[in-house]
């Protein structure tokens, strides 16, 4: 065993000593909740595939995976394991009986030992990338495989990890698959300690096939979204809400001039920004009021008053500056199925990026910053069809949008976004084909 995860097992061991695992608890805190070990959960699946998957984003990518085991006669419950309340509430919600699903363990020995002891798992399938040392090295002490799914690893990481000494054959040799997205991750992945005969590229879970088409046209899409906001954001949000006032505005004195019809689609542009976190929702808004904004806020309280897109519309309609503030969870992709339009966040601050596919599946351009690399497979994927804008900078991003506002052939850069999806569908199957082969299905 290397040095660095060596080290790691015996500080865990300790602190797993210490705290050890708790009784299950309703209503329980996520830190509370990851110190519980057996429970209704992982008895209810036991004998059936674990699932892990981060947090929010991870566990759409997880209902894709989930409903391809099933397809495959796999036996549900799966046991979903994630780490964040908002991943929770949205896998009760939308799997459809498919899991079992709680708030993953510590990684602390102790803990790992009683959910494993209680759930059983067939195989541990770890939805992109989340490289817990005691989780993989329990489930490989028990027989049981791990399959690194749709996975997905930096520059950055494989180089830390590497230099603490904790990756290699003992952390991630024997019994340990991986899927990547593309052809880096695989060979990050091969640095890292797997075995090159156990890495097959299927592309990213997140890449579903395209809805079906919406009942708006693209081109009565009045919406700019402005999906998974970071902190740091908020300056580029109001910005962009500045740029589509100045353009209502002239639009308006053309149509008073000319004696035009109503507005639709551009004409009456609208910011939706959904904010990835509370935190963030707090900063946007603010950022917004301060330069003179109406903010209408839907929220999990007042979303049952009205569907999500009469709300969109009635923003489009009013007059004076203003904008939505998207504060439900779950509604983001329907959201982008009335935007002619998407800023994707966590690509203009230092975070690497979030879902690009789901904007993309429902015909929308896209537009990222610099800072993409986390999802730079997607990005690179739309615009080599042409769907896809990446800007250096705000300055950049906002003279993007003032074009998006003035192309009549905007309509085909959503259609360039839909064919890029549907090329890419079909990781689920690519990866359940690998692991077959490898004799890794019950």
């Amino acid at each position: 065993m290397s040095a660095g995860l060596a080290i790691y097992r015996a500080l865990t061991q300790g602190v797993g000593a210490f705290l050890g695992p708790l009784p299950p608890a309703a209503g329980a805190s996520p830190w509370r909740a990851g110190r519980t070990g057996a429970g209704e959960e992982t008895a209810r699946a036991a004998g059936s595939v674990w699932i892990h998957a981060s947090s929010l984003g991870e566990v759409g990518a997880a209902r894709t995976w989930a409903r391809a085991l099933a397809a495959r006669r796999y036996r549900p419950p799966f046991l979903l394991t994630t780490r964040t309340a908002a991943g929770l509430a949205r896998a009760r919600a939308d799997f459809e009986g498919l899991v079992a699903a709680r708030i993953a363990p510590h990684d602390l020995p102790q803990i790992v030992d009683a959910v494993l002891d209680d759930a059983c798992p067939w195989r541990l399938d770890i939805i992109e990338t989340e490289i817990w040392p005691n989780l993989i090295v329990e489930s490989r002490k028990r027989g049981v495989a791990v399959t690194l799914v749709g996975a997905s690893v930096s520059e950055r990481t494989t180089s830390r990890l590497t230099s603490l000494g904790v990756a290699g054959s003992s952390l991630l040799g024997a019994g340990v698959y991986a899927l990547p997205q593309s052809d880096a991750h695989a060979r990050r992945f091969a640095r890292l300690g797997v075995p090159e005969a156990r890495i097959q590229v299927i592309g990213d879970l997140k890449a579903e096939p395209p809805p079906a088409q919406g009942s708006w046209s693209f081109g009565s899409r009045p919406a700019l979204v402005f999906g998974s906001l970071r902190p740091g954001e908020e300056r580029l949000a109001r910005l962009v809400a500045d740029t589509l006032e100045r353009h209502r505005a002239r639009e308006g004195a053309a149509s008073e001039s000319w004696g035009s019809g109503p507005f639709t689609g551009r004409s009456r542009a609208v910011l939706i920004v959904a904010p990835r976190h509370p935190a963030g929702e707090a900063l946007a808004k603010a950022a917004l009021a301060g330069a003179g904004f109406e903010v209408d806020v839907r929220d999990e309280r007042t979303r049952s008053v009205r569907s999500l897109e009469a709300w969109i519309e009635d923003l489009a309609s009013r007059r004076g500056p203003r904008a939505g503030l998207l504060a439900t969870r779950g509604e983001l992709a329907a959201a982008y199925e009335h935007a002619w339009g998407a800023i994707v966040g966590g690509t203009f601050s230092e975070h690497g990026g979030h879902n690009v596919w789901e904007a993309a599946a429902r015909g929308c351009p896209i537009l990222v910053g610099p800072h993409h690399e986390e999802v730079a497979v997607a990005v690179d994927a739309v615009r080599a069809e042409g769907g896809a804008t990446a800007a250096a900078d705000e300055r950049h991003a906002i003279a993007a949008v003032e074009g998006w506002l003035l192309d009549g052939d905007l309509a085909e850069r959503g259609l360039a976004s839909i064919r890029a999806v549907a090329r890419a569908a079909g990781a689920a199957e690519r990866g359940l084909d690998a692991i077959e082969s490898w004799g890794l299905a019950p």
